[in-house]
C-alpha cells in the first residue's frame, strides 16, 4: 500500500544497495533496469492518475477523503512493518532459504502486532475525529497488512538479480487490476469500498506475482544468527526512511481531524496532482545513490554531475507543475467536476513542495553514498516537526490554506541537508536559483492572473 511519496523513500535504498555492489559487467543491466522503471513510473502515472479521475468523479469528495484517512495510516504501518528487512536481503551476499524464512517471520509477526495494536486504538481514532465513518473501511484495510509487508520479500530476491523488467511488469499490472476493481465498484455505486477493494486487490495480486516468479516458498522458521543481524540493520535504516514518511500521517491525522474527510479529500487531491507531475524524480532518487556511489571517490566528477542532475530535474519539473497551474481550473472543472476546485488553492503550496524536495532529494541520495545518513534522519525530523507544529497552527485559523503554508515552513529543514553537504562536496546553485525562483513565483502568480482575467 504505498502512496507516491512512500514509493520515493525505500524502494530508493533498496535499489541503490544491489547495484552497488553489482560489478562493472552489470552495468548494461542496470541502465536497462533504469529504462524499465522510467517506463513503469510513467505508465503508472497514467494509471494512477486515470485511478483518481474515477475516484473523484464517481465516489465524490466525502467518500474519497473516508478512503484516504484509512490508507494513510495503514500504508504507513504496511511500510513500517518490513523493518528494512527487505533492504537487507537485498544487500545480503548468498540468502538461502533459511535467510528468507527468518525474514518471512519477522515480517509477518510485526504485520500482525502492528494490525493488532492500531484496531486496539480505533477508539481513541474515533475520539479524535468525532466521527465513526472511516472504522469500515479503516478496519479492512488493517487486515491486509501482512499482504503488503511480505511482498518485499520476493520483490527483494528480484531486485537482487536485476530483474526489473519483471518488477516493473508486475507493480504495473497490480495497480491497473487495482484500477478496474475500484472503476467497477464505483460505477456500481459502492462509495468508499470502491478504491478500498481496489486497493487490496492491487496488494494480493502484486504479493502473488512477486511469489511466483522469485519463487519464494514462504515459510516460517527463526534463526536468530539471522535475525539480530537482520533487525540490527533494519532498525538504523527504518529510523531514517520512516521519519521522512511520518508527513504523510499528517493529512489524515490533522488535517482530518480540524476539517474532516472532505478537507483530507482536497488536500490529498492536490499532493497526488503534484506528486503525479513530479512522479519521474522518483525514478531519479532511485538509481541515484548507485550512481552517484561509482564517483564518490572523484569529488570533481561526483559535484558536476550532481549539479547537473539537480539542473535537468528543476528544468524538466518547473515547467509541468506551472503549466498545470494555468490549466488547473479548467481540468477540475471538466474532468474531475466543480466541487472539487478547493483543491486548487492547495495545489501551488503543494507543487513548491514537490519543486524544491527535487532540489534536495539527490543531496540526500548523495549524503547516504557518503555515509551520513543521520544527518538526513536530524533534517527529516524537524521537517516532519515543522509541518505538524505548523499545520495545528495555522489549519484552525486560515483553513486549507494554512496547510499550503505549512508544507512551504516545513521546506526550511532543507537547509540541514544543504550545509551537511557543503562540508563533503559544496555544490552550487547560481545556475540553479533564479529558474526555482521563477518556477516557484509562476505557480502562485498564474493561478492569480487567471482569476484576474476572468473577473475582467
Amino acid at each position: 500500500m504505498r502512496s507516491q511519496a512512500e514509493a520515493a523513500a525505500l524502494p530508493s535504498l533498496t535499489l541503490a544497495s544491489a547495484d552497488v555492489s553489482v560489478s562493472a559487467p552489470f552495468c548494461g543491466e542496470t541502465a536497462r533496469g533504469a529504462i524499465y522503471l522510467a517506463a513503469r513510473y510513467g505508465l503508472g502515472v497514467i494509471v494512477g492518475v486515470g485511478n483518481m479521475l474515477v475516484m473523484t468523479w464517481w465516489i465524490g469528495p466525502h467518500a474519497y477523503g473516508l478512503f484516504v484517512t484509512a490508507v494513510g495510516i495503514v500504508a504507513f504501518l504496511a511500510i513500517l512493518a518490513r523493518g528494512g528487512i527487505d533492504t537487507y536481503l537485498v544487500r545480503s551476499e548468498a540468502p538461502d532459504s533459511r535467510l528468507y524464512g527468518t525474514a518471512t517471520t519477522l515480517i509477518l509477526a510485526a504485520s500482525i502486532g502492528l494490525g493488532l495494536a492500531a484496531a486496539s486504538a480505533t477508539p481513541l481514532l474515533i475520539h479524535w475525529y468525532g466521527s465513526r465513518e472511516f472504522v469500515p473501511p479503516y478496519l479492512a484495510l488493517l487486515m491486509a497488512i501482512p499482504v503488503s509487508a511480505l511482498t518485499g520479500i520476493p520483490m527483494a530476491k528480484l531486485e537482487r538479480g536485476l530483474e526489473f523488467r519483471r518488477i516493473a511488469g508486475i507493480e504495473l499490472a497490480g495497480q491497473s487490476l487495482g484500477l478496474v476493481v475500484a472503476a467497477s465498484l464505483a460505477w456500481l455505486h459502492a462509495g468508499v469500498w470502491a478504491p478500498v477493494m481496489g486497493q487490496i486487490a492491487w496488494q494480493v495480486f502484486t504479493l502473488i506475482a512477486a511469489g511466483v516468479c522469485a519463487a519464494i516458498p514462504f515459510r516460517v522458521c527463526l534463526e536468530m544468527k539471522h535475525a539480530r543481524p537482520m533487525l540490527s540493520y533494519g532498525v538504523g535504516l527504518t529510523a531514517s526512511l520512516r521519519t521522512w514518511q511520518l508527513r504523510t500521517l499528517v493529512n489524515p491525522l490533522i488535517v482530518g481531524r480540524f476539517v474532516g474527510a472532505e478537507g483530507v479529500a482536497y488536500v490529498a487531491l492536490a499532493i497526488r496532482l503534484a506528486e503525479a507531475l513530479g512522479s519521474f524524480r522518483l525514478a531519479a532518487g532511485r538509481m541515484a545513490i548507485a550512481a552517484l556511489a561509482r564517483l564518490q571517490h572523484r569529488r570533481e566528477e561526483f559535484r558536476r554531475a550532481l549539479e547537473q542532475a539537480l539542473y535537468l530535474q528543476v528544468v524538466t519539473l518547473g515547467p509541468l507543475l506551472c503549466a498545470f497551474a494555468l490549466m488547473g481550473p479548467y481540468f477540475v472543472q471538466h474532468v474531475i467536476g466543480v466541487r472539487w476546485m478547493p483543491s486548487l488553492r492547495i495545489f501551488p503550496f503543494a507543487a513548491a513542495g514537490v519543486l524544491v524536495n527535487s532540489v534536495y532529494n539527490l543531496q540526500a541520495s548523495a549524503l547516504f553514498v557518503v555515509g551520513k545518513q543521520w544527518l538526513v534522519m536530524r533534517s527529516y525530523v524537524v521537517h516532519v516537526l515543522l509541518l505538524v507544529v505548523t499545520t495545528c497552527i495555522l489549519l484552525p485559523r486560515l483553513g486549507l490554506i494554512g496547510y499550503g503554508w505549512a508544507e512551504l515552513v516545513a521546506c526550511g529543514a532543507y537547509c540541514l541537508i544543504h550545509s551537511g553537504l557543503a562540508t563533503t562536496v559544496p555544490i552550487s546553485y547560481q545556475r540553479l536559483r533564479p529558474w526555482v525562483a521563477g518556477f516557484v513565483a509562476g505557480l502562485f502568480l498564474v493561478p492569480v492572473g487567471y482569476a484576474l482575467l476572468r473577473l475582467n
